[in-house]
């Protein structure tokens, strides 16, 4: 019985062989580099943090240069793209969080009160960035 088992374990394994993913591939999180630089999907999340680095989120409160914050995007379908805002401080660490509705460009800081998140202003070229390269 368990020679009949062991058969066929190895025939039920033979097959075609399992493709292995690249790492950030397969993992649904990415954290978002420096300076947008690229044309694909992938890099239209760069033009994202640069939109959001360009808002008046409050950033002095956390007494960081903008430029240290990346983004994790936590959630992106058709109409809405959640993100984490993250710093490397000796350790990783979430200032907050933001949500961006691509129909009408509206970027809301949710960290404080997700019934009311407060609408955020930017500079409109990376929003344009962002959408052209999302069209492509």
């Amino acid at each position: 019985m368990l020679g009949l088992f062991l058969v066929l374990l190895f025939c039920s394994c033979k097959g075609e062989p399992v493709k292995k993913e690249k790492a950030a591939d397969s993992i649904a999180v990415r954290r978002i580099a420096e300076a947008p630089a690229g044309k694909t999907a992938e890099n239209c999340y760069d033009y994202l943090t640069e939109l959001v680095r360009s808002s008046n989120f409050p950033f002095s409160e956390w007494k960081i240069d903008q430029k240290e914050v990346n983004l994790v995007i936590d959630y992106d379908n058709k109409e809405t793209i959640l993100c984490q805002l993250v710093i490397d401080s000796g350790g990783s660490g979430i200032i907050g969080w933001i949500e961006y509705r691509k129909k009408d460009g509206r970027l809301m800081n949710t960290s404080a009160n997700l019934e009311q998140p407060l609408v955020l202003k930017y500079d409109a070229k990376w929003k344009d960035a962002f959408d052209s390269c999302v069209a492509r």
